[in-house]
């Protein structure tokens, strides 16, 4: 007797019965692994801006990303059919991409209208200040957030 049913024997079970019990795990594991996991299709969770404007004027923002996972791959040369290094290392990469994503957001949003400078940087996350000096308008359209004092 089974003891989450008594009235059954394991004799009694069918064989259909035990393959579907001994498959579930494997199909319910296969199942999971197969749900997109962002939302939109997207390949890396969206990136995070911050901005604090201090009372002097400066404005500061932070962007944190996933870190880049994939490393840029190697590419065929076409005159000689043999594998190249990638031109750039992996940091080189990152850094342009980052920078690609920072002067969007900052455009789209006219937050740094004359530039920005790199305070800090690491391989997820950098912190930077704009050239100019905040107006009225900025700190109306940039509220600081409590705790967001970067």
């Amino acid at each position: 007797m089974l003891p989450c049913c008594p009235q059954i024997s394991s004799s009694e079970r069918s064989p259909p019965l035990r393959l579907l019990l001994l498959l579930s795990p494997a199909l319910l594991l296969t199942a999971c692994a197969s749900l997109p996991g962002l939302p939109g299709g997207q390949s890396e969770p969206p990136a995070l801006f911050t901005t604090h404007i201090n009372e002097e004027g400066s404005k500061r923002f932070v962007f944190e990303s996933a870190p880049l996972e994939r490393r840029p791959g190697l590419s065929r040369s076409d005159d000689e059919g043999q594998l190249q290094r990638p031109r750039k290392s992996l940091l080189e990469t990152r850094e342009a991409l980052q920078e690609g994503r920072i002067a969007g957001w900052l455009t789209d949003k006219q937050y740094c209208r004359e530039g920005f400078i790199v305070l800090s940087r690491t391989s997820w996350k950098v912190r930077g200040e704009c050239n100019e000096t905040a107006t009225d308008a900025d700190r109306r359209a940039f509220p600081n957030r409590i705790g967001s004092n970067e």
